[in-house]
């Protein structure tokens, strides 16, 4: 299938597999490579970038807001390093990036972008949401 389909597809799976109360996001679409999820506030979003030439799909949590709210919200993820690689493996890195972005993202190779593939992006980007988001919805409380 095409990057459009695969991504056109992959927010109802992944709405499938999380509890009610993660359900409810919205969803960006900028290019046919990539798409975001977001809940409240969109510069605070869950990103998946198909990445052709690099053979790879980034998957990740990014924080595009000021500079304060990115450096908070990736403070509180470093925080829990410990916790998030233990969900969601080693291979997630918690990082400052490009224009005082901040994000926390891991990458898979690219496989065709079929029905198995499809499955496995969706369950990985659903457990950065069961994982994250529960995070993100506390910075600032004590």
């Amino acid at each position: 299938m095409k990057s459009r389909e695969f991504l056109d597809i992959l927010p109802e799976m992944v709405r499938q597999q999380l509890p009610p109360e993660l359900g409810d996001f919205q969803v960006t679409r900028t290019m046919s490579t990539l798409i975001k999820l977001h809940y409240d506030v969109p510069s605070v979003h869950y990103e998946v970038w198909i990445q052709r030439r690099r053979k790879e799909v980034e998957e990740g949590l990014h924080f595009e807001g000021d500079w304060e709210s990115n450096a908070r919200h990736l403070e509180r993820l470093r925080q829990r390093s410990k916790d998030i690689r233990s969900a969601l493996g080693g291979e997630v890195a918690l990082e400052e990036w490009d224009k005082g972005w901040t994000r926390a993202h891991q990458t898979v190779g690219l496989e065709p972008l079929n029905d198995d593939f499809l499955i496995e992006v969706s369950f990985v980007l659903s457990g950065m949401m069961r994982t994250f988001e529960p995070l993100v919805r506390t910075i600032g409380e004590p």
